[in-house]
């Protein structure tokens, strides 16, 4: 090494180093402190949405049918009732595409072990309990060619025995967490403020809840069963619940550091004409001024079951997947221990 070579150390390299080093503030102010501007999570997005609007859907679905008497007058294959194969199948595909989120599929028992502190635990555990349980249910009813198989189970498809009874209340009790456990999964950390709500898991529950009664209502139409007053009067006061959800989470908490960009995008930014004119209007607002007139008018209900469905699952849809989209962590304005003066 000659006399000439000058080593310098990575500190020579820093103004605000040498600034200090003679007693100054820093040449760049800006480098007092670092403001990390706020992020959106790019985690959750199209297949989340997807995921979260079956679920909901295939749990109300059997919940509503079930509940209203309907299950065996809205048509049937295999023998089993037709509403309770949509309902399987939503979750099953639903399960399926968490499965797959996982990354490593034979690693998805580890979704089931950690049920006292996660939310997926549950959602999991719920979904395997509604299909083994609602399975079970309806086999008696299940018809191969001119064959009964399972006819001689010890309960009936319809539940009228106290065994059959047992087995659908659990069945439905775990569909309920099945509606309920994805806004759960969103609104349990506090890392994003929009998220971290009451009225998250409560919108999904109320959203899936009216799709479900719009397509039990449709699957009505469609086997000539009548829409009476006493549904249409239920899927307004879901839609009611849901306007009020969707309101209150917009007003509260609207100048918190990360709710607050989320709400600018959402009612002034990229997402103003999906949110409020589609999710809103066109997908909450709409429907329940459709289903007033279709209580009001009988000869309209059919048609306007169809077009209410429609545009309850359009919006359900989009709003799980704004809700996503709007997902931002709050600014950080300061690291701190860096550069102190």
């Amino acid at each position: 090494m000659s006399a000439d070579t000058v080593i310098r150390t990575p500190e020579a390299y820093a103004p605000e180093a040498r600034a200090r080093h003679n007693g100054h503030r820093p040449e760049n102010v800006f480098m007092d402190r670092w403001r990390l501007e706020p992020k959106t999570q790019r985690v959750w997005g199209v297949s989340h949405a997807i995921w979260f609007t079956l679920m909901g859907v295939g749990g109300g679905l059997f919940i509503l049918a079930r509940a209203l008497d309907l299950s065996s007058r809205l048509g049937h294959w295999f023998g089993i009732p037709l509403v309770d194969w949509v309902s399987f199948v939503a979750i099953s595909v639903g399960g399926l595409i968490l499965i797959g989120d996982l990354g490593r599929p034979l690693r998805a028992w580890r979704a089931f072990v950690n049920i006292r502190t996660s939310a997926i635990s549950w959602g999991a555990w719920a979904d395997l309990v509604f299909l083994t349980l609602g399975g079970l249910l309806v086999l008696p009813a299940l018809r191969l060619g001119s064959s009964q198989p399972f006819e001689s189970l010890p309960w009936e498809a319809e539940a009228t025995s106290g065994l059959g009874q047992t087995i659908e209340i659990v069945a439905m009790a775990a569909a309920v967490v099945v509606m309920v456990y994805a806004g759960g999964v969103l609104a349990r950390p506090r890392a994003i403020p929009y998220w971290h709500s009451v009225n998250v898991p409560l919108q999904f529950l109320f959203s899936s809840a009216a799709i479900s009664m719009a397509l039990v209502l449709t699957m009505a139409a469609a086997n000539d069963v009548p829409i009476e007053s006493g549904d249409l009067w239920i899927l307004i006061g879901f839609l009611a619940v849901l306007l009020v959800t969707i309101v209150a989470h917009l007003l509260t908490r609207t100048e918190a550091p990360g709710k607050r960009e989320s709400l600018d995008r959402l009612l002034r930014g990229r997402y103003r004409g999906a949110f409020v004119g589609g999710v809103i209007v066109l997908g909450t607002i709409i429907p329940l001024v459709l289903a007033v007139v279709a209580l009001a008018v009988d000869g309209t209900r059919d048609a306007l079951a169809i077009v209410m469905l429609v545009l309850l699952v359009v919006a359900g849809f989009g709003l799980r997947l704004l809700t996503l989209r709007v997902g931002i962590f709050p600014p950080v304005k300061e690291v701190p221990g860096l550069f102190k003066p």
